[in-house]
């Protein structure tokens, strides 16, 4: 249906005392988080509350979001133009979005073309199915992995039944990747505008959230990072916390050992040792540079030396979780995409860097990432790697925060 905003509580005031629906999803804003709007919305509440007493009315999502986008139920309402936002095609990831914000969902497809969630939900203003209800149903789905969560505020009591839920999902060895706007009185007024939310304490609920075992992110780049990390890396749990790394760049080396948090770095083993000094001697550069962890390839390393290189470092048996550091400028590499008018160079080619981590990344059950430390000049590499599956960060702090 097609209505005014001003219609929607009468329209689903007739659905419900008429149990037309089953299920109804609201787009339009304009019913809580507007002033003036309290009467219409309390006509429509009676008449589903009435139905509900009779066993009858329907299940309501929204109103004010962008609705819900279903791979499995074959449907999306998000309506967004195909040329102004590509939905994500092939595998299906085993993710879900549940946002209260429509814009924060479509935003986070647009930043990861190559993950493609099982549901993408859209709830707005919680005027009946709230945030847990969803996680809590959506827990006994055994395709999903991963639940990424979007709150500015929960209605009475959901927060409860989102916690709970959370910590049963975490408990299953399951992820909840957790994000609260409105954490500040500006935030909460605009959260308030936004979806009609009562922001709430996030100290508390960072804590509560934290201890139940969910990611809880601090800032919307964490967020984004952890949807790549727990979706792209989903199943490849690390045995430990021994890292080995490979880079190009002396700096990159630097700070890789100088963010290691949590992790160690990895103590080579005789033969892996044996492995990578060949390597920098078939690659001319022995005399200057030793093998240790984290090895640096220096830019005259091909890429056949750099795919010979990390293979044997992630490979090793003291090694848990690899990354390695792409500094691309060298002319030892293929890393651009094809301009011959310019250069020789072609990324898709099978023998590129891209492509043989690629390989790679099919080859091992052990996670790790790339680093690419560059300009928009190099992303068409990097969106290889990212459609080989591979973790892509264009920081080596960022990658090891």
């Amino acid at each position: 249906l097609v209505i005014p905003a001003s219609g929607t509580p009468e329209a689903l005031a007739r659905i419900a005392e008429n149990d037309k629906a089953w299920s109804v999803i609201v787009i339009p804003g304009g019913l809580e988080e507007k002033l003036g709007s309290e009467a219409i919305v309390a006509q429509m509440r009676k008449a589903l509350g009435e139905a509900r007493a009779r066993g009858a009315g329907p299940l309501i999502n929204g109103g004010n979001c962008l609705g819900i986008r279903s791979v499995s139920g074959k449907y999306n309402t998000l309506f967004i133009p195909e040329h102004k936002l590509p939905m994500p095609k092939g595998r299906v990831a085993p993710l879900a979005v549940i946002s209260q914000s429509g814009a924060f969902s479509i935003t986070r497809i647009s930043k990861h073309p190559d993950i493609n969630p099982k549901y993408v939900i859209t709830l707005g203003n919680q005027m009946d199915l709230t945030i847990g209800d969803y996680l809590e149903y959506l827990r006994d789905d055994a395709d999903i992995r991963i639940f990424a969560v979007y709150v500015e505020g929960f209605k009475a009591l959901d927060g409860l039944k989102t916690l709970q839920a959370a910590k049963a999902i975490a408990e299953s060895g399951r992820t909840v990747i957790f994000y609260r706007a409105g954490r500040t009185s500006a935030g909460a007024g605009a959260a308030a505008s936004h979806t009609a939310s009562i922001a709430g304490d996030w100290p508390v609920t960072r804590e509560l959230f934290g201890q139940a075992g969910a990611i809880v992110c601090e800032s919307l780049d964490e967020f984004d990072d952890a949807i790549t990390i727990c979706t792209l890396l989903s199943g490849r749990k690390p045995k430990g916390n021994r890292l080995g790394a490979v880079s190009n760049a002396g700096f990159e080396c630097v700070a890789i050992a100088d963010n290691l948090g949590g992790m160690k770095l990895a103590k080579f083993s005789e033969s892996t040792n044996a492995v990578l000094a060949k390597v920098l001697e078939d690659a001319g550069i022995s005399e200057i540079v030793d093998v240790h962890n984290p090895l640096d390839i220096t830019p005259m390393g091909s890429d056949e030396a750099y795919d010979r290189s990390f293979r044997a470092a992630l490979a090793d048996e003291n090694t848990d979780i690899g990354i390695v550091g792409i500094v691309p400028f060298t002319v030892r590499m293929n890393s651009l995409a094809a301009d011959p008018a310019l250069h020789e160079e072609d990324v898709t080619k099978a023998d590129s860097i891209a492509n043989r981590y690629g390989l790679l990344m099919a080859e091992t059950d052990k996670p790790f990432m790339a680093v690419v430390d560059t300009g928009p000049l190099y992303d068409p590499l990097c969106r290889i790697l990212e459609k080989h599956g591979v973790v892509v960060f264009r920081t080596a702090d960022r990658a090891l925060k």
